[in-house]
């Protein structure tokens, strides 16, 4: 008997429809910051400067706390347990996550090259501004980006919360794929040409499959984290 799909959140939607409507405010937020990153600092990344990390901060008291942290244990009133964060297998589930971010990272580096060297396709922009030097800061800030605001607010919505439900109305692969969909277009706004999307379609497979696995967002969260 359903009973994910029979429950009702907190303000009385249907839980698919909340999920939806928190992707639709997550991705007018991302688009949102995407368009203020290029107009202040050039490019979609965060520079090491006291400007980069306010705006990294408002990035993440919105995203992350607010809409994700809000809508999904305000408004849905999910647990932890719910959107798959358990302690048992810990060790094993991180060595998931990080062999899983390996073959993410592979299969990005190959798209890019294919994109960029056969079908001429634009570089991303971190790439055409060529290397940039090391910065204790900008690991710093590129390690919290990575976790606390990508993985975090991508991994718990799409793979914790929305997929139960999605595999619950579709069944197992049909749920994956359309959860995988949802993320890759969550990023309109972020990526300049159509290969990332399809890349990030990709890795949102994988990452289901981490967490459709055995039920926990440990590995996924970790092999997001460190792709960033």
């Amino acid at each position: 008997m359903s009973t994910l799909l029979n429950e009702r959140t907190r303000i009385g939607w249907h839980p698919i429809t909340l999920g939806l409507a928190l992707v639709v405010a997550l991705s007018v937020l991302r688009a949102g910051a995407a368009v203020a990153m290029r107009g202040l600092f050039g490019s979609i990344d965060f520079p090491a400067t006291l400007p980069g990390a306010l705006f990294l901060l408002a990035v993440f008291l919105v995203g992350s706390v607010g809409i994700v942290g809000g809508g999904l244990f305000g408004l849905a009133g999910v647990s932890w347990d719910r959107l798959g964060w358990r302690k048992e297998r810990l060790l094993r589930h991180i060595g998931r996550g990080i062999l899983a971010a390996i073959v993410i990272g592979i299969i990005t580096m190959v798209g890019a090259l294919v994109a960029v060297g056969f079908l001429g396709l634009e570089r991303p922009e971190t790439a055409a501004a060529g290397p940039q030097q090391f910065s204790l800061v900008g690991g710093l800030m590129t390690v919290f980006f990575g976790f606390f605001i990508a993985s975090w607010q991508e991994e718990n919505l799409f793979r914790g919360y929305l997929q139960p439900l999605l595999i619950e109305r579709l069944g197992l692969w049909p749920g994956i794929i359309a959860q995988a969909a949802l993320f890759s277009l969550a990023h309109l706004g972020w990526y300049p040409s159509w290969h990332f999307f399809v890349l990030a379609f990709a890795a949102g497979l994988i990452l289901g499959w981490l967490r459709g696995r055995d039920g926990s967002l440990v590995a996924a969260f970790v092999a997001h984290g460190l792709i960033g």
